[in-house]
């Protein structure tokens, strides 16, 4: 659980929301937008979370920054989201970078709403995107069921 953050961006209104959901045609879930309310990106210092990646290698990764709404382009969720650096699955965006240059992905898809994943940028993927299915690319794997759970398991790895 997140109880620092540091270096957020300007704080945000109900109304920069809707305009990032709509530049990016997404609608974000609650959670997601109430975090993005109390916060607008930084750094946590519960920054470190365990997950299952076994597939690349490693058991969990921590969090350099939130990405913001409004803020520096290189950590905006839109204009990262729409960026042809990488590419994502449709309807799936980019909330967190690693120190690593990895990330933490939100999905905002159908089959698998408001779940987070992990997106190794080293991996070039050749398989699907179909999390219903367990399927999933290379570089990806799943972190949480929803926004609250991946935030609840956040902790601060010096303690």
């Amino acid at each position: 659980m997140i109880k620092t953050m540091t270096l957020s961006e300007k704080t945000l209104t109900a109304k920069d929301i809707k305009e990032a959901e709509a530049k990016l045609n997404l609608i974000f879930p609650t959670s997601y937008k109430n975090f993005l309310l109390k916060f607008n990106g930084g750094s946590p210092e519960e920054c470190a979370v365990d997950f299952d990646g076994n597939k690349l290698k490693i058991q969990g990764d921590d969090i350099k920054c939130f990405f913001n709404i409004g803020g520096k382009k290189t950590y905006d969720v839109v204009h990262k989201s729409l960026s042809k650096d990488f590419i994502l699955p449709d309807g799936v965006i980019f909330i967190a970078s690693t120190h690593t240059s990895n990330f933490f992905l939100l999905s905002l898809r159908s089959d698998s709403y408001g779940e987070i994943f992990y997106k190794d940028h080293e991996f070039e993927d050749t398989s699907p995107f179909i999390p219903k299915e367990s399927v999933l690319p290379e570089s990806i794997v799943k972190v949480a069921n929803s926004f609250e759970e991946f935030i609840a398991s956040l902790y601060d790895p010096d303690e």
